[in-house]
């Protein structure tokens, strides 16, 4: 199994390992997904086995099956994550130089820039794919509503994937001075040609899903249609759930909807002061909110 970006960021961006806590500490579900180095520096190719004939019983001195496995290679591209930030020349002065001004802007910056990649994570990968591969589960909502996603990661099948290159600065994020670090004018139409500095920021990551077994979703969850426990238990039940290397993906009021099935079991003495009805795991499978999903804002899905 790969490694967090937290436990990347400690045996190769020693330079500057907070930029991994920025990135992660408002993108949960980025935190606890293990990424594996790519195959190239833009792109991982990876075998998706298609059929296996395995052992079989057979009797004394009677020949063996024959053992066959078909497979093709597959490919699957890495993403840029990054982006360009100026500092005007005067700007620049007030704070010190160009070294401060980024230095008080970036943390924010990569923190924003987590989330958005959190969110991508959530729908342009993992809810894209259970939609499209018949692994999404309706709640019985209408208009718009929630989703829980579970998700199994398979070492070399459903993983993050990073470019090689990605820590030879020792850092997480690339970073380049723009025109050498010198001043050059601003093509930033709110700028207006004004003097700058320019830094960039670059990293490659991606997302691989090389098993139809990993990934599932239950969609259209309304106040009105909260899932059954049956329901969730079937939904992991689709991607073979083991504590450990599984997950259910929620957002933090998702997650309220089904303190319910704790609710209705507990039982309060007169000398109670607190009522506990969170809960962290369904059956040993951990729960990781994110307000990176949308809120009671997703588009109804007809399955």
């Amino acid at each position: 199994m790969g490694e967090t970006l937290k436990n990347l960021a400690t045996r190769f961006a020693r330079k500057q390992p907070q930029q991994v806590d920025q990135l992660t500490e408002e993108a949960p579900i980025l935190g606890v997904i293990p990424f594996e180095p790519a195959s190239h520096d833009l792109w991982n190719m990876y075998e998706d086995v298609e059929d296996i004939t395995g052992a079989g019983w057979v009797e004394m001195n009677a020949p063996l099956p024959e053992l066959e496995l078909s497979s093709t290679l597959k490919k699957v591209d890495l993403a840029i994550l990054g982006g360009e930030i100026e500092c005007p020349e005067d700007t620049a002065n007030l704070f010190g130089g160009k070294e401060a001004y980024f230095s008080k802007k970036l943390p924010k910056i990569i923190r924003k820039s987590g989330m958005s990649a959190e969110q991508r994570i959530i729908y342009d990968n993992f809810r894209a794919f259970a939609v499209q591969n018949k692994k999404a589960f309706s709640a019985g909502g209408t208009g718009l509503g929630n989703s829980i996603l579970a998700v199994r990661f398979v070492s070399g099948e459903t993983c993050g994937l990073y470019g090689p290159q990605c820590f030879n600065q020792g850092t997480l994020l690339n970073t380049q001075s723009l025109n050498g670090g010198d001043l050059y004018k601003s093509t930033n139409p709110a700028r207006n040609g004004v003097l700058v500095y320019g830094l960039r920021l670059k990293s490659y990551l991606g997302i691989q899903i090389g098993n139809k077994n990993s990934v599932s979703a239950l969609v259209n969850i309304t106040a009105s249609s909260i899932p059954t426990a049956t329901m969730i238990d079937d939904m992991l039940a689709e991607v073979r759930a083991t504590p450990g290397s599984t997950y259910l993906f929620m957002h933090e009021k998702t997650r309220n909807m089904l303190c319910k099935y704790k609710a209705d079991s507990l039982h309060i003495s007169s000398g109670s002061k607190d009522v506990d009805r969170m809960i962290t795991h369904w059956n040993g499978i951990e729960i990781v909110t994110s307000y990176n999903f949308l809120d009671n804002a997703e588009k109804a899905v007809t399955l």
